[in-house]
């Protein structure tokens, strides 16, 4: 089940296992780093991933990460940044019951 809204559960399967595939690659060395749940896994606790501005690191696309840093995670064209200001704090996608 995707943790709705704004994910079809294509996208989420996708997601997973991009975020799977993510621990089991950098798991190790993002908790090294100081990368958090929240880090990686937030969405805005009552829309989901449609407030992307919310979303951690994993949350916001479905590509497969090739490298890590102690604040950012690039996919492709895209960075997501850790230490962004004012980024928001949601909560982790598996602490919510939709």
């Amino acid at each position: 089940m995707p943790p709705r809204p704004g994910l079809s559960a294509q996208r989420w399967q996708e997601m997973r296992e991009a975020a799977i595939d993510f621990l089991d690659q950098f798991g190790e060395e993002a908790v090294a780093l100081g990368w958090t749940a929240t880090d990686l896994f937030d969405v805005h606790p009552t829309v989901g991933v449609i407030r992307v501005d919310y979303c951690g690191g994993l949350m916001i696309n479905v590509h497969r990460v090739a490298a890590i840093g102690d604040t950012w995670i690039p996919y492709g064209i895209q960075t997501f940044r850790q230490d962004r200001p004012g980024r928001p704090v949601g909560i982790p996608v598996c602490m919510i019951n939709w």
